[in-house]
């Protein structure tokens, strides 16, 4: 269960690094945010927001979404959604309480320095993992990629709790 959150947070990166990657002079494009309350504080994520590359098929089988506080990525915190099915995800409400069902995870990362030392990431997780939850309702999906709104309790590895309330988001696909 502890290698979970390392799984879950190379996954959300290799998205938003895949994003942050391109020269096409629209990196930091003024379309796409994702912005929540972290118990009761409005955080932005704003920099780099991206989904994941559009679906090849019909049937969706998953669906991510992040952003960065700043334009420093190295630095900065990040926030990320993952949803994974079996069956094709459309437009909708999903929901998990601490079981395996829905895939349905919620993320919120930061980057640890001592000095100009990177010493670690520290995450706060939920959805999947016990005494969690996350809810994540995908208001559209279209040829530009996701909208949508999502609230949650997610746990870091010391077991303390960040509530995460009126989030939304719309987060264009990588092209």
């Amino acid at each position: 269960m502890k290698q979970l959150p390392i799984f879950l947070s190379l996954i959300l990166l290799s998205v938003l690094f895949k994003s942050c990657s391109k020269d096409d002079g629209n990196t930091l494009s003024g379309e796409g945010f994702l912005r929540c309350k972290l118990n009761g504080e409005l955080k932005e994520f704003n920099n780099f927001v991206n989904a994941n590359d559009p679906p090849q098929e019909e049937t969706v089988h998953f669906v991510v979404v992040g952003g960065f506080e700043k334009e420093n990525i190295n630095k900065s915190p990040s926030f990320g959604i993952m949803l994974v099915s079996e069956e094709n995800i459309i437009e909708g409400t999903y929901s998990v309480a601490g079981e395996s069902s829905p895939e349905l995870d919620g993320q919120y990362c930061m980057q640890v320095y001592d000095g100009e030392t990177h010493t670690g990431t520290e995450c706060f997780i939920g959805g999947r993992s016990s005494g969690t939850y996350f809810t994540l309702n995908i208001t559209s999906m279209d040829g530009w990629g996701v909208k949508g709104t999502f609230s949650g309790l997610l746990r870091d590895v010391d077991d303390n709790l960040l509530e995460v309330t009126e989030g939304e988001f719309a987060a264009a696909y990588n092209q």
